[in-house]
């Protein structure tokens, strides 16, 4: 008699386990988009050391990390500080971005159909597309980290995953955070629903179009401020 094994299936960290300097490095990131550091803030090693509860080789391992990726300049005797992104830099940056996550939105809505895919996105997505009230539009710029992370774990890309700069996306939208009005917000509320419909549709083309009409649209609405934001 033939036995057969259930195989349990394993997310992209299983397959591929980051290092402790990575995942110090993934922390930091995401504590620039959820603005726990500031463009321009020195980030002190013992604090990092303290609060990620790892050594200080592990942390400036990470720093090392971040400063290739373009996030953190790490300068003699002052050590890393969050970068500024330059108008040049932001719009290099959208310009992958908008080929990478239309690449993204393409490969999701070719699998949405998968099992629990349609749901997860469904779940997703509902606060982000719904967002119709003062305090729900506040929410909209964290709402959208989780619907970037679920598309992509939908596409099912391990190639477009380790091209993805998404530390120096995170930096971008940290940066520009307080620089978008309610009409801005609403106008990404409403990108998101129709990129959305797209992906849930099954319709490849529409989704990536879609999606990259909206970073296109988001470089009109960010690039023009720079000035006013950059910290140089």
């Amino acid at each position: 008699m033939t036995t057969t094994k259930t195989v349990a299936s394993k997310t992209p960290e299983t397959r591929h386990p980051r290092s402790t300097p990575d995942r110090v490095a993934d922390a930091i990131s995401k504590g620039i988009l959820m603005r726990r550091f500031t463009v321009g803030q020195r980030l002190i090693e013992a604090d990092l050391t303290r609060d990620l509860g790892v050594s200080r080789s592990t942390v400036r391992e990470a720093l090392r990390i971040l400063a290739s990726s373009g996030v953190v300049d790490l300068t003699p005797h002052r050590g890393a500080v969050i970068r500024s992104l330059t108008r040049e830099d932001a719009a290099s940056l959208l310009g992958v971005l908008e080929v990478l996550s239309g690449l993204a939105a393409r490969l999701a809505a070719a699998n949405i159909h998968r099992e629990g895919n349609a749901k997860r996105f469904e779940a997703a997505a509902q606060k982000l597309v719904s967002a119709r009230t003062p305090e729900a539009l506040d929410r909209v710029l964290d709402e959208r980290a989780n619907y970037y992370k679920v598309m992509f774990e939908i596409a099912d890309s391990s190639e477009l995953n380790r091209v993805l700069p998404q530390a120096r996306a995170h930096l971008f939208r940290a940066q520009f955070y307080h620089s978008l009005t309610t009409a801005d917000l609403k106008a990404m509320v409403a990108e998101y629903r129709a990129i959305t419909e797209a992906i849930l549709e099954g319709d490849e083309a529409k989704a990536e179009s879609r999606m990259r009409r909206h970073l296109q649209k988001s470089g009109e609405r960010t690039l023009p401020r720079m000035s006013s934001f950059s910290l140089l």
